[in-house]
């Protein structure tokens, strides 16, 4: 290396550290002017919004609880996703069922507490129920987990050791107020470095409806083993993601004082006020106050609906009750702008039907995405594959886990489409000029959407039916 280019490396080192020294002063200096700045100009501050690092796991579950609007930002798109429930296959051939396919279904009985819960086909295997469950709650925080209760009778802070004979028990589910990753793997030569090693999940105490406190369980550590991590919106960090609220926790609280606020309105603005106008030439001090207010007291909480006034005249203030569906509006439009979901889909069911087809189409291949490259993969795969390492599962040679088409037509729109297939043929043999403009092959492929196959089959029909019914047969039957 010649000297003229190590003079030049060298002088490249000594600029990037220079500036590397000139930004970290300039971020220093911003931070510090920043404290001494006016709050107000703090948005956050000035709104009364918090400081998202300071926002707390409590805090998040605390709106998901009490706030509607916070409760589907959270279950709303799995609630959408697990809408239907995918088939767990070992091969493609759907004549024969593997051994694993068996374990699979008997699994989803075990579960069920049944035997006759449903075949496979009807996907509706309890199994889905819980990983629903914990898609939705894994939401509230940074993560959520699946517990499983095997028959080892081990200890749950134990590894679990494989064994054909293990047996899924149960399956339990937690937010994350109820865990508390205890430990971490330490081992920079183990596969598993820097993920959990032990849980504390906290058996909360139990109440029915009726109030009554039931059985009490401590806190219990448990081995990563036994744990099914979940953890949604992961960005560098892969156990704990981002909550499903809190890009949208601004627009949450004004949503909060907007509701509130009307209700409010309401309530003090539906009954108005009273305004007590002494006469010019009355002395106030011979108002005799109160009395006033008994007689106040009286005509505000009980039937009595008049008052007695010397001197002075009572006026109702006109009330001021404000609509606040703009202001409403504005903010969910915000919400469903930032999570790409068509605001019709959004406030409900009943009124996503009334969504546009394209939004419709949209919002489908947004679930599909998300079912195939979330739900599988980070779910799904790691949920069987535990069951498979522990033996609860029969090792298979692959599996796949096959989602429904949500793009699939209904009834309705399937019929459409076939009486428009039915007018366009009838009026293309109608004119008589078939063969001059193109084959029936090629109508049937090119304008109706055919494949070859399909088209081929029903030339094939067309003529069995020609070669049964000669023309002077028909012409027969028409005399």
């Amino acid at each position: 290396m010649s000297d003229q280019v190590k003079n030049q490396e060298v002088v490249n080192q000594a600029i990037q550290r220079v500036e590397r020294l000139v930004m970290n002063d300039y971020t220093a200096r911003a931070n510090y002017l920043k404290k001494l700045g006016d709050p107000r100009r703090s948005i956050n501050h000035e709104c009364g919004y918090e400081e998202t690092e300071s926002l707390t796991i409590d805090d998040y579950s605390e709106m998901y609880a009490r706030e509607g609007i916070a409760t589907r930002v959270v279950d709303i798109l799995p609630d959408e996703s697990w809408m239907v429930h995918p088939t767990i296959i070992e091969t493609d051939d759907n004549e024969v069922e593997t051994e694993f396919e068996k374990a699979w279904d008997e699994l989803g009985r075990k579960l069920s507490g049944t035997s006759w819960y449903a075949d496979k086909n009807e996907k509706s295997s309890p199994v889905w129920e819980y990983l629903h469950r914990v898609d939705r709650l894994s939401g509230v925080g940074s993560y959520g987990i699946i517990l499983l209760g095997f028959n080892d009778k081990k200890e749950l802070l134990l590894p679990v050791e494989p064994s054909d004979s293990n047996e899924l028990l149960y399956i339990k589910t937690f937010a994350q107020t109820n865990v508390r990753v205890a430990s971490y793997e330490a081992d920079i030569t183990n596969p598993r470095y820097g993920k959990p090693q032990t849980y504390s999940v906290d058996f909360s105490e139990q109440t029915n409806n009726s109030g009554e406190v039931g059985q009490v369980l401590s806190t219990v550590d448990v081995h990563w083993s036994r744990i099914i991590h979940v953890a949604d919106n992961i960005a560098s960090n892969e156990e704990f993601g981002v909550p499903r609220q809190q890009p949208v926790w601004n627009r949450l609280q004004d949503l909060r004082k907007l509701y509130s606020g009307s209700g409010e309105m309401y309530w003090r603005g539906a009954f108005p006020g009273l305004s007590f106008e002494s006469h010019p030439t009355v002395d106030p001090d011979d108002i005799q106050t109160e009395g006033l207010k008994d007689a106040m007291e009286q005509y505000m909480n009980t039937l009595q609906r008049y008052m007695i006034s010397s001197g002075m005249t009572v006026k109702s203030l006109a009330p001021q009750v404000v609509s606040p569906v703009d202001q409403i509006e504005v903010q969910v439009d915000a919400i469903c702008v930032r999570f790409a979901i068509p605001k019709r889909i959004f406030m409900g069911s009943e009124r996503g039907e009334l969504a546009s087809s394209q939004d419709s189409k949209t919002w489908n291949k947004r679930i599909s995405f998300r079912q195939n490259n979330y739900l599988t993969p980070r779910i799904i795969v790691p949920f069987v594959d535990r069951l498979i390492m522990v033996g609860v599962l029969p090792e298979p040679e692959s599996y796949q886990a096959i989602w429904p088409d949500m793009d699939s037509l209904t009834l309705d729109e399937q019929t459409t489409i076939t009486a428009k297939r039915t007018d366009s043929m009838a009026k293309f043999v109608a004119g008589g000029v078939a063969e001059e403009l193109m084959t029936q092959q090629d109508y049937l492929t090119r304008e109706l959407g055919y494949s070859i196959e399909e088209a081929e089959e029903i030339l094939q029909n067309l003529l069995e039916f020609i070669s049964d019914n000669p023309p002077e047969d028909v012409e027969s039957e028409n005399v």
